[in-house]
């Protein structure tokens, strides 16, 4: 797989000379190529920005080569991105249905629709960086509990680690985006063929006002989705003889667990600094020895393409298989109180700003990868009699033929963790009357 790579010949225009103001120039970028092409050079001049600022030398120092450092500058996001007016818009759900990967024209569908999303992808990260990297305490969309007299309105800027993470986060998508429209092409097929939604820019819309609504809603929420389906339509391409395509697709699963880790991260991190959630001491090492403040120049460790494991991640000596329960396990999880508030904050943005609904199976074990343990999303599913499913947070989902042959000692909490998470459980009422 190529697509690794800018364009050589692609330039930015004169006067477009700062992080964001690039940004916000390939989001007004029509060609989806050239969007993605645009996105990958930039992200090389970033990256040797970041080596110039924690004093490493690049190898174009080292060959007496210009190198180009950007300033952060300023820049306004525009309302919707651009896109081709070939490209015919459908409401999410109208559009070809896609199949299950057991013919070319149903391969083709599922691919068109996943280059789709990366495209928007793309424009989503370069607008969390234009939209929030300078930000206010309304639009950080805290509940502002550690707010200062008379300094609503004060301006923040996040910390360089944020504006690493989402360049990271822009060149993967454009790298997905040239994969997946290579395997089009080699089919005979294009992007463009077939007709695209923009309900990942709707959510976009809905969270334009919000940064932490738009850590929780479109990473952690939307993207950790991603993570439930895509093994299923991995395998459905490899059954269907399509090895190359499900090796593709692969790849791209493994980079999405790192965008739910990031997405994870800067909502931690704008509960902590604007709410004063404290994070426990493996947390403040995911984010840096500054316990928050994160500063990439005094992170020696710290790597352009690497995203640490999220803080939430097990052991893997802690770890059985997927899908075992260790003998005499408790099946109470033990929440200490700032965990517990993180996730009734979680569950409450989500409540509000979130349109779709959640519901099982869920891919666990890269949800845990991406930071979100089962008690950030179970008290949000959907409650279906007909699924049987109920969510309680701290507790694993029971089906209604568990819950009959269980006793009530085992049905009634009694742990103190229970009680603690007690206030994450009223949340879940709340969300299954507002979500469709």
């Amino acid at each position: 797989m190529s697509g690794l790579e800018p364009a050589q010949e692609l330039r930015f225009p004169e006067g477009c000379d700062s992080l964001l103001a690039r940004c916000v120039h390939i989001m007004h970028t029509i060609d989806p190529i050239e969007k993605a092409d645009l996105t990958l050079l930039l992200g090389q001049q970033w990256k040797q920005t970041i080596q110039a600022r924690n004093g490493k030398e690049c190898a174009q120092a080292q060959e007496k080569k210009a190198v180009e450092l950007l300033p952060l500058g300023r820049a306004t996001p525009p309302e919707k991105p651009s896109r081709p007016d070939t490209l015919e818009f459908v409401r999410p759900g109208f559009g070809v249905k896609v199949g299950k990967a057991g013919s070319l024209s149903s391969r083709i569908a599922i691919l068109h629709a996943l280059a789709n999303v990366e495209q928007w992808a793309i424009d989503t990260a370069l607008d969390n960086m234009a939209r929030f990297g300078y930000y206010t305490q309304a639009t950080a969309g805290t509940a502002l509990k550690n707010q200062i007299e008379n300094e609503e309105d004060k301006e923040f800027v996040m910390p360089n680690r944020f504006f690493d993470d989402f360049m990271q986060m822009a060149c993967d998508e454009s790298k997905h985006f040239k994969w997946l429209n290579e395997r089009l092409e080699s089919q005979g097929a294009h992007y463009g063929d077939l007709p695209v939604h923009a309900s990942i820019w709707d959510s976009c819309t809905d969270t334009a006002r919000s940064a932490l609504a738009r850590m929780a809603v479109v990473h952690m929420t939307i993207e950790s989705r991603g993570l439930d389906v895509n093994p299923a339509t991995i395998a459905r391409f490899s059954r269907s003889g399509d090895e190359d395509s499900a090796k593709m697709l692969q790849k791209v699963h493994e980079d999405e667990v790192t965008h739910v880790q990031i997405g994870h991260r800067w909502f931690c991190y704008l509960l902590k600094k604007h709410e004063g959630v404290g994070l426990d001491q493996d947390a403040e090492k995911a984010f840096g020895a500054s316990g928050g403040d994160v500063d990439d120049a005094d992170d020696d460790l710290y790597e352009f393409r690497q995203v640490p494991p999220a803080y939430a991640e097990k052991k893997k000596s802690e770890e059985g298989e997927v899908g075992e329960v260790k003998e005499n396990q408790a099946e109470e999880e033990v929440v200490d109180p700032a965990e517990a508030q993180r996730r009734k904050r979680f569950q409450e943005v989500v409540v509000q700003y979130f349109k779709g609904s959640l519901k099982p199976p869920f891919n666990t074990a890269d949800r845990e990868k991406g930071g979100l343990t089962r008690g950030w999303y179970e008290p949000l599913v959907v409650v279906r009699e007909r699924t049987g499913f109920k969510p309680a947070a701290g507790r694993r989902l029971q089906s209604k033929k568990e819950k009959q042959e269980s006793t009530p000692a085992e049905t009634t909490p009694t742990t103190t963790a229970a009680a603690q998470d007690s206030e994450v459980v009223s949340v879940a009422p709340t969300s299954t009357e507002n979500m469709t």
